[in-house]
């Protein structure tokens, strides 16, 4: 009853950088750019910068706007005044054509450590959050400065993740922190890019930036959201490997706090309750359990038969048979040959005692893998539940006898097959296993393989050549079928 049924596909959702931007604090925005001296020289340099008819003219007027900000900061007593014109000067040195982002201080008009190198996207986003801290009302004054370049640097993050170069999608994103550090989107794309390296760790850290950082701005709703459903995600799968322990529980209540701050926002989501009911059972919660697959029992019609499986062996992995039954019994209806369901639907059945429910699950079982020893002993299973409500003795007695016969069936499975992955991608479905030779002698097979639909038709099929196996070894198989229909598959008997 422990099989995983439940995958998460793990991805980024991308906000454009060319969104509107979030409203700041509300209020007049007055800025005193005219005293003292230094503060007016500095913007009347800029203005003579912008206005400059050889291209040849505009760094020394910014030279000079940047040396009377910079000579000697302390004294000039006017704070905002100085980084406001500072961040229109670093502003109109990123216009430039071909500029650099990293240049000489000197060449900046620096005159302190002019050997040094100044960062201009970081200049620029000292001065804009300089002014934002010391004039809250001025962020929306403030704002285009950042959004002017930090859209252009995030736009080529998210081209260049699309494309698949990751190093650069990295690099870029990483470039528009440098103006825009308090944005969670390039975190955001971050998440993304270090998935696709396997930098979990990293992917981690950057999910729980974009959380952070998104705060309860609905611009970032969606990346926000996505953010907290992937890392549950991981804790979850984290929490799986591990043993019990500090470190396995830590994980399952980060998992669980983040499911459940994506429902109270976005309520009735299928997939984040279904990965809550997981993280609730790994918990011991049984009667937070309950609670959340409520809905799915009250209202199966709103979710897929994968969200009703996984429903189902929560219930069943608690304690909750009965209505595990249900759940599984709505699944089936959807994907009637799921086979991982049926068997784990038999088992439910089984401990419920239910053998007039449970002949037909497990005669569909042996139906679909009928190289699966289990489902033989499943089999036997049921005939032993009739044996022990039968009073009649001619009718007990035929009853053990198809009990030892199940038995006997099941140790002389040959060759013995072991489905690893059965699953939809995309427009394709593949079939994965092992097949074991448990006879005597070296032997070859042919699968005759049948991938189903939700009706239980034939839309796909495949002779799979298996073998030679030498005796008491195994083989590997793997088939993948363009079928955009297919839910399940079957096979015939191997002989």
């Amino acid at each position: 009853m422990k099989a995983r049924m439940w995958t998460a596909a793990v991805g980024a959702v991308v906000i454009s950088a060319g969104m509107p931007m979030a409203s700041g604090a509300q209020g007049a925005c007055e800025i005193n750019d005219s005293s003292p001296f230094q503060v007016n020289g500095a913007k009347q340099y800029v203005i003579a910068a912008a206005a400059a008819k050889r291209a040849d003219e505009v760094p020394k007027h910014l030279q000079n706007a940047i040396r009377v900000l910079t000579d000697d900061p302390s004294k000039i007593k006017n704070e905002a005044g100085r980084q406001w014109m500072l961040l229109r000067a670093y502003a109109q040195w990123l216009q430039r054509e071909n500029a650099s982002l990293v240049m000489k201080r000197g060449d900046v008009g620096f005159t302190q450590n002019p050997a040094g190198t100044q960062n201009l996207l970081l200049g620029l986003d000292s001065a804009a959050t300089a002014i934002e801290s010391m004039l809250p009302q001025c962020k929306e004054k403030v704002r285009p400065y950042r959004a002017q370049f930090f859209g252009e640097i995030l736009n080529k993050a998210i081209a260049a993740m699309s494309a698949e170069q990751n190093d650069s999608a990295a690099y870029f994103a990483n470039l528009s922190l440098q103006v825009a550090g308090t944005d969670p989107r390039p975190w955001n794309v971050l998440s993304s890019v270090y998935q696709k390296q396997n930098k979990i760790d990293s992917a981690m850290i950057a999910m729980e930036k974009v959380i952070a950082l998104s705060g309860s701005d609905t611009l970032y709703a969606r990346v926000k959201q996505q953010s907290r459903y992937n890392l549950a995600v991981i804790s979850l799968t984290r929490a799986e490997a591990e043993a019990a322990g500090e470190k396995k529980d830590a994980e399952i209540k980060t998992a669980r706090a983040l499911l459940e701050a994506y429902l109270k926002d976005t309520p009735g989501d299928a997939n984040a309750a279904q990965a809550l009911g997981r993280a609730v059972r790994l918990s011991g919660d049984t009667a937070a359990v309950s609670a959340i697959f409520a809905d799915m029992l009250n209202a199966p019609d709103k979710f897929s038969a994968d969200q009703l499986f996984e429903a189902a062996s929560n219930a069943a992995a608690t304690g909750h048979d009965a209505d595990a039954s249900k759940l599984f019994e709505n699944g089936l209806k959807k994907n009637p040959y799921h086979r991982l369901a049926l068997l784990n639907y038999a088992n439910v059945l089984f401990t419920l005692k239910d053998t007039e429910r449970m002949a037909p699950v497990v005669s569909r079982l042996v139906e679909v893998d009928p190289n699966y020893d289990r489902g033989s002993r499943l089999m036997a299973g049921l005939w032993q539940l009739k044996a022990r409500a039968e009073s009649d003795a001619a009718k007990k007695k035929t009853a053990n006898d198809s009990v030892l016969f199940y038995l006997d069936k099941q140790t002389k499975t040959n060759p013995r097959v072991d489905i690893t992955l059965a699953q939809k991608s995309g427009n394709a479905y593949s079939v994965q296993g092992t097949v074991n030779n448990e006879g005597s002698a070296s032997a070859s097979w042919t699968m005759k393989l049948e991938l189903l639909n939700v009706a239980g038709a034939v839309v796909a099929t495949k002779d799979v050549a298996i073998g030679p196996v030498d005796a008491g070894g195994n083989t590997t198989f793997s088939v993948k079928l363009d079928a955009p229909k297919a839910v399940a598959y079957r096979y015939a008997p191997l002989k």
